[in-house]
């Protein structure tokens, strides 16, 4: 009698353990979300590692004035905080997504649609502004928006269409003659292009109350060393401490022409262009 059990509990015990080897095949659907969601996690991180960074001032160039100093890496700041709300809201969504679509039925393979391309770092974005901003209008911390000029192609299709739309932040806002050195500055980051969250490097229109407007890129994941660097200038030679932050003149300028205004503009009518400093995958579907 007890040799007949023998063989039910060992079929028993193979169709179990058979059960946890053979695990659901996920989608590409599925494996995509996941990535999206690593991806939304690892943002979060580094943005969290941004602020910690900021407020111990490990960028800051030491030669800065102190009331440029401060009001740079408040405004900053403030901007890093509205990114990291909006980026922890997204990787809690995107969570979400990867794990309904975990525990969904598996579709049949024909229904196997997504595709998932990388948008590598350096690619450049020209972005059409929804609306003007300047120094009196908007403050750092505040959003804007537009629209992609042209098509973002890449190797394995088109990663966004023109027209799709962009959100980005103000980092800072200082009209000319806030600043101890007479200077002012508007600068804007994009942080997401359609559905997705983006690295990109710094746009910023610097001028002084002569009404010279100069408008220039800052990328380098220390960005914030080069402006305050570039905003603390005296001598208007740009050559502070950079923190590893590359400088350059922009494409397309969309600076204000040069008046005694001290208002700082950037116009819509004026594309902007942007550059990934960090590739991003996205889902194609």
């Amino acid at each position: 009698m007890r040799n007949q059990n023998i063989l039910p509990i060992a079929l028993i015990s193979i169709a179990v353990l058979g059960g946890v080897a053979c695990e659901k095949k996920l989608s590409p659907e599925t494996v995509a979300a996941q990535e999206a969601t690593k991806s939304a996690d690892d943002r979060v991180a580094r943005l969290e590692q941004q602020l910690a960074d900021l407020k111990t001032g490990k960028h800051a160039p030491k030669e800065a004035d102190k009331e440029t100093l401060d009001h740079v890496a408040r405004s900053e700041q403030r901007a890093i905080e509205h990114q990291l709300q909006a980026a922890k809201k997204k990787a809690e969504a995107k969570k979400r997504e990867a794990e309904q679509l975990a525990a969904a039925p598996a579709p049949k393979p024909d229904a196997y649609k997504a595709t998932v391309v990388e948008v590598p770092a350096g690619t450049t974005l020209e972005v059409r502004l929804d609306q003007d901003l300047s120094t009196d209008k908007q403050q750092a911390g505040d959003t804007w928006t537009g629209t992609l000029v042209s098509d973002v192609r890449t190797a394995g299709g088109t990663a966004w269409r023109a027209g799709t739309p962009v959100h980005g932040v103000v980092s800072q806002s200082a009209a000319l003659g806030r600043l101890a050195n007479g200077k002012g500055g508007l600068a804007i980051k994009l942080t997401e292009v359609g559905s997705n969250d983006v690295d990109a490097d710094t746009h910023l229109v610097v001028g002084d109350k002569r009404g010279e407007r100069n408008a220039k890129i800052i990328g380098g994941g220390a960005a914030l060393g080069a402006l305050i660097g570039i905003l603390s200038d005296k001598n208007n030679k740009n050559d502070h401490a950079l923190g590893g932050a590359a400088i350059g003149a922009a494409a397309g300028t969309a600076a204000a022409a040069a008046s005694a205004d001290t208002v700082v503009r950037i116009k819509a009518s004026t594309p902007v262009i942007f550059t990934l400093s960090a590739p991003e995958k996205v889902t194609i579907k």
